[in-house]
């Protein structure tokens, strides 16, 4: 089996691919924090490392200042390993009491937590921000409990593409980054144009490629783990009626679809009814989207999360059969 990968860099508009200059004391930091903060086996600790979850956020928020980029790598750290407790143990108690713990944040003491979230207050992540954060991280526990009993009860599992990208939009934590991207990006914007068909049209094509790109990148390493059941690539492949080897191929095709709608509504800011007032927010908020996209891309292409030694082919940046599957809000 053949993992396809592109690289967003390589497009006739290339995607923005930049690493954040403070990260390398920040990543130093960020493994010492790791390592006194987080109760986690030394087994698990090393393979954070070595997975390059902290470097994650170097790529995808180059833009940070040094302290927001180390509160961000604590908080990657700390939330990468509680959504592998949520996905990886055997236990049905286990992975809920992970979804639990998403879902009570900021109303039960959690040192770990407490101490990145302060210092994200502390430096310049407003009420405003703060509370969209929180929300999204309350929906991402949510959202992961409704996977984690699709899991273990295939009767309650996804049936179409467009309900698990739906629920995964939610689950796969885009939310959560998207409300970071607005606070290091310096985006204002009142919530109602958060909800303007522009701007989600941005955020969900953002959100498909991470999890579209995410999905056809590890599922070689869920295969040797008896883990595929219930991926996007399983159920794919059963509704086109095409060998798993194919269908890799198409989710990374509809990844580049979704690279080349966020490539499309940028362009359409300046002539959309968005509120004058607001564009320069929004297309703030667009580069900041651009670039956690780009960053997706390459730290994917790179890191032992995904890449353990599987054979790699390259695969065309731009798609061939744009958005075939109807997975995004178009403008009229």
């Amino acid at each position: 089996m053949v993992t396809p990968r592109h690289d967003l860099a390589a497009r006739p508009r290339p995607f923005p691919v930049q690493r954040n200059y403070f990260h390398i004391a920040a990543l130093e930091a960020g493994a010492r924090w790791l390592r006194e903060t987080v109760p986690l086996e030394r087994a698990e600790y090393e393979r954070l490392l070595a997975e390059d979850v902290g470097g994650f956020v170097s790529w995808v928020y180059p833009d940070a200042q040094p302290a927001r980029l180390r509160a961000l790598i604590d908080f990657h750290h700390w939330a990468v390993w509680l959504d592998d407790v949520m996905d990886r143990r055997t236990t049905l108690e286990t992975s809920l009491e992970a979804c639990s713990v998403l879902e009570s944040l900021g109303t039960v003491e959690l040192a770990p937590f407490d101490d990145f979230f302060a210092r994200m207050r502390s430096q310049g992540l407003h009420e405003g921000h703060a509370h969209r954060f929180l929300t999204a991280m309350h929906a991402y526990g949510a959202s992961s409990r409704a996977e984690v009993h699709a899991r273990e009860d295939h009767h309650c599992g996804f049936t179409t593409i467009a309900g698990y990208v739906a629920n995964r939009r939610r689950s796969a934590a885009m939310p959560v980054y998207f409300a970071l991207i607005a606070w290091i990006s310096g985006v204002e914007l009142p919530s109602h144009v958060y909800g303007h068909p522009l701007v989600v049209q941005l955020e969900n094509a953002c959100s498909d490629y991470a999890l579209l790109y995410n999905d056809a990148g590890s599922f070689t390493k869920e295969y040797l783990a008896g883990r595929t059941e219930g991926t996007l690539v399983r159920l794919l492949s059963r509704e086109l009626q095409l060998p798993v080897q194919e269908t890799l191929y198409e989710i990374a095709d509809m990844a580049a679809a979704a690279a080349d709608d966020l490539e499309a509504a940028s362009d359409l800011i300046d002539a959309s009814d968005l509120p004058a007032a607001h564009r320069e927010h929004v297309h703030r908020y667009a580069d900041g989207l651009r670039k956690f996209t780009g960053g997706v891309n390459h730290w994917s292409n790179h890191t032992t999360r995904y890449a353990i030694g599987q054979p790699m082919t390259d695969a065309a940046p731009t798609s061939r059969s744009g958005d075939r599957h109807h997975l995004r809000i178009r403008r009229t």
